[in-house]
């Protein structure tokens, strides 16, 4: 899918007619597993056309697609000048509103944007402060990690603020790969979401609300750096349970899992007012595009404007929960001002006791990190 827009292209100037569902599909597939430019194959092509056409086999429908099938592919493999005639760049996989709103917020670095979405996520573990302690606490582990032949990193600071429970491996494995993954030692968690915790940097006994909390994550990470009480609170039943599951994993205690709507407060709130509240609204998740690469064929640009709605509508809510002296950190994992910089001025105009304090504002997706937008306020006292 990260390359749909141009194996898109590629069908159009390339079969006359619409082939019918499967054999559409077929097609896509085989087409977008074409090497990039400048990049070495998988594997030898005429496997890729050997496999393509023998794949029509495997269902009674496709039997007419097989001459089909073979012919494309093999002008497409012979064209010398694939890339020069039908360009990656000039066809990414975005649709043109997407594309539009990138290149107005950021002129000098869209591309590297976009290029990046292409680019394969790292991993990065966060491992577990209550199991593992300090620093050298965690060198068994980090040992026990090098042992099983996985090569690792430390993770340099994100935008100043360092990571010290943060790690990459350096090439990726399944978790069931990783040691002590299930025994709660470590979770995995990008390094830009793993600033949240530390800018929220609540104090010891207090009262913190993650809203929208699911999967947890950040919730999890709060639990094992500070000693607090936490409400991770989740509109979706089955997303909260996976918030539950992540503290019984990581053996952690001091959070509730609360089911509710962030906006609407009234079915969930007990009525004593919290000291930190995390917001990590719903957004369109355009910074993390290249874990997802099918958010951009499931937005629509009038989904922007509907998404500012609801994060407003939570953020009024929330603030109303929030004790006066307490801290909101407005979290989004998006790329889009609409859901960034734009919201919080709005904020601060709508609320005139919000203080906005220091944090990252927009992080731009790079090779270490994620997307995500901070910006962290605090309530004047009366």
């Amino acid at each position: 899918m990260r390359r749909g827009y141009w194996v898109h292209e590629i069908l159009n100037q390339y079969v006359q007619k619409t082939p019918p569902g499967l054999t559409l599909y077929l097609l896509w597939a085989a087409i977008s597993l074409v090497p990039e430019k400048d990049r070495e194959p998988m594997y030898p092509m005429h496997t890729l056309v050997n496999e393509a056409v023998n794949a029509t086999h495997l269902d009674a429908k496709l039997g007419f697609a097989k001459g089909l099938i073979n012919a494309v592919l093999r002008r497409v493999l012979r064209n010398e000048h694939l890339y020069q005639e039908i360009s990656e760049e000039k066809n990414p996989s975005y649709p043109e509103w997407w594309i539009r709103k990138l290149r107005y917020a950021y002129p000098e670095q869209y591309a590297k944007i976009i290029a990046s979405s292409k680019e394969k996520p790292p991993l990065t573990l966060r491992l577990n402060e209550r199991q593992l302690g300090g620093d050298a606490s965690k060198q068994p582990y980090i040992k026990q990690l090098q042992e099983a032949g996985l090569s690792i990193q430390a993770v340099a600071p994100v935008s100043n603020q360092a990571l010290p429970n943060a790690l990459e491996l350096i090439n990726p494995v399944p978790v069931h790969q990783i040691p002590g993954f299930f025994d709660g030692v470590c979770s995995v968690q990008d390094a830009g979401a793993q600033l949240a915790a530390y800018l929220l940097n609540p104090s010891k006994g207090s009262r913190v609300l993650d809203a929208c909390a699911a999967p947890g994550g950040k919730s999890a990470q709060l639990l094992e750096q500070f000693d607090i009480q936490l409400d991770a609170l989740e509109i979706d039943p089955a997303r909260a349970t996976r918030i539950e599951e992540n503290f019984t994993r990581l053996k952690l205690s001091g959070g509730q899992v609360l089911v509710g709507d962030a906006a609407n407060p009234q079915g969930w709130f007990k009525g004593e007012a919290y000291d930190f509240i995390l917001a990590d609204v719903p957004c369109s998740a355009s910074g993390i595009v290249r874990r997802h690469p099918d958010i951009p064929y499931l937005r629509q640009e009038a989904d922007i404007q509907a998404l500012q709605i609801t994060q407003r509508k939570i953020l009024t809510a929330l603030w109303g929960l929030l004790k006066p002296g307490g801290r909101l950190l407005y979290v989004t994992c998006s790329v889009f001002p609409d859901e960034g910089e734009s919201q919080a001025k709005w904020w601060l105009n709508a609320m005139p006791n919000a203080v906005r304090l220091g944090a990252p504002g927009q992080l731009l997706p790079n090779q270490h990190h994620d997307g995500f937008f901070y910006a962290l306020f605090e309530k004047a006292k009366d």
